[in-house]
């Protein structure tokens, strides 16, 4: 039998229910947070790449700086109904181990010209973080939560006006202990943590 998600992850999806009058002010997604020495390192890094030309935007906060694990949706009126209960009891059934996260890759990914995401990516170093993604997907399908069926892990540094291709860095990781619920109030540059769930 075929589940039927209560709630849809995309901002097309509330569009197709004629959502899309108001622009969106809320965004809820699950993340890996940076810890402080990564965090530390990733802004050096975005400062370095800057400085030299090779990529031009604004970096990100380093206290923001995060893998996107599930993106729940983008909501004009705050969020729906029972969505935070939903993802809430999802998070709760979670029992994964630590891991150590590892990118050693950085460059943009393709989309519109003024706004290209400059991100570090990994191969081996980022099984941890798909692992915890695909358990964290089962339980939110299983409270009728869609997230996201397809997953590049990655940590997004700045927004780059000219494309930077893909190129290798010294490794820059860090150990994850837990993963966040977190909803950012979009145009505000404001994150608030909703939810925080440990790993064993």
């Amino acid at each position: 039998m075929q589940r039927q998600f209560l709630y849809l992850s995309s901002a097309e999806a509330q569009l197709s229910l004629g959502f899309g009058e108001e622009a969106p002010t809320e965004r809820l997604f699950f993340a890996v947070m940076a810890d402080a020495p990564a965090a530390g390192l990733a802004a050096a890094l975005s400062r370095d790449l800057l400085a030299s030309g090779q990529v031009q935007g604004n970096p990100l906060a380093s206290e923001r700086l995060h893998v996107t694990l599930h993106h729940l949706g983008d909501y004009a009126g705050g969020l729906p109904p029972s969505l935070l209960a939903r993802a809430m009891q999802a998070a709760g059934t979670i029992t994964h181990p630590a891991f150590e996260v590892q990118f050693d890759r950085v460059g943009t990914f393709s989309g519109r010209s003024a706004q290209l995401p400059c991100v570090l990516r990994g191969e081996d170093g980022v099984r941890g973080v798909s692992a915890l993604q695909a358990a964290l997907g089962r339980s939110l399908a299983h409270q009728g939560v869609a997230g996201d069926a397809q997953f590049t892990p990655h940590m997004t540094l700045l927004y780059s006006r000219a494309p930077l291709p893909q190129r290798r860095i010294p490794p820059l990781g860090w150990r994850v202990g837990e993963f966040v619920l977190i909803r950012s109030f979009l145009g505000q540059t404001r994150y608030q943590i909703e939810g925080r769930w440990s790993l064993h």
